[in-house]
């Protein structure tokens, strides 16, 4: 007696959607650790739940990974140039994305995951910087305060 499927697709009652979430989310998390504790994978998962309400966990810690997320795509930008002075052409990848794992999306879902993406992207280097900003100004009023 193996476990029925279920046909995916978005469940209308809010009740069981909330009980829904939360079971998947739990679930998540639980792959994130254990993928991290069998494979020594750095691992961040950052889920926001229908109420919008953010929800994160980290192996080491969220912000250690997220950090280094944003450094690599830091040095992804400054690709170094070639002899005529424009920067080389690499292929775009997504390193923590195999080929294997979007094999079989459809170009339409693969356009949204970008996009998705490259928000995600987007709202960590503003929290970044909110983040330095805040160090700087607790720097600041530390100089002060001596």
């Amino acid at each position: 007696m193996g476990r029925s499927k279920i046909e995916i697709k978005e469940i209308q009652n809010k009740g069981a959607m909330y009980c829904t979430f939360t079971k998947r989310r739990n679930g998540l998390c639980s792959k994130a650790r254990e993928l991290h504790t069998l494979c020594g994978a750095q691992v961040a998962v950052i889920v926001f739940s229908p109420k919008n309400k953010m929800y994160t966990f980290g192996e080491p810690s969220v912000d250690s990974v997220v950090n280094r997320f944003l450094h690599e795509q830091q040095q992804q930008r400054r690709r170094p140039l070639n002899r005529g002075g424009q920067k080389k052409k690499k292929k775009k990848t997504i390193p923590f994305l195999s080929d294997e794992c979007i094999e079989g999306f459809e170009l339409h879902e693969l356009k949204y995951c970008t996009a998705l993406m490259e928000e995600f992207v987007k709202k960590l280097e503003e929290r970044l910087a909110d983040v330095v900003y805040r160090r700087v100004q607790m720097k600041d009023l530390i100089s002060l305060i001596k």
